[in-house]
């Protein structure tokens, strides 16, 4: 039997244009745990059975939109504070990568909106966030050598 290749959790990169021009990506520090989402709306238009009207009818999807998440979690650093501060009280876009680092892997580059910026302190841990960034424009994949 063949192992397959697979990739450590810490190697999917959620990275944040800074806006300069060259922009440069980072990643910001505190996030422990990393996830994308692309996702499809769709609606649906019921088919009948011509030859028996009664039976059920099977549902046809047409994909309408597509759209895609990132969502991060992990402790609050108080060097990334700022940057997640401004980013949402600023209710700007920001460029993001989503970068699986492994070799022959490309990214996912679009422009995203953070839409959850939420703090949770529980006695005896430390203050953790949660933040949500949803596209705001087409999300593509970008090939690498």
């Amino acid at each position: 039997m063949a192992q397959p290749t697979v990739i450590p959790g810490t190697k999917l990169l959620i990275l944040v244009g800074d806006s300069a021009s060259p922009e440069v990506f980072s990643q910001p520090c505190g996030l422990t745990t990393r996830s994308f989402k692309l996702s499809a709306s769709t609606n649906s238009t019921l088919i009948p059975d011509c030859d028996d009207g009664g039976a059920p009818a099977w549902e046809a999807k047409d994909v309408n939109g597509l759209s895609a998440q990132i969502s991060g979690a992990g402790v609050l650093a108080v060097e990334a504070y700022a940057f997640w501060r401004n980013w949402f009280m600023n209710a700007v876009a920001k460029n993001a990568q989503v970068k699986l680092d492994a070799p022959g892997l490309g990214y996912y580059a679009g422009s995203f909106i953070l839409t959850n910026f939420e703090h949770t302190g529980t006695r005896g841990q430390k203050v953790a966030i949660n933040v949500t960034m949803d596209n705001d424009q087409a999300v593509t994949w970008v090939d690498v050598p």
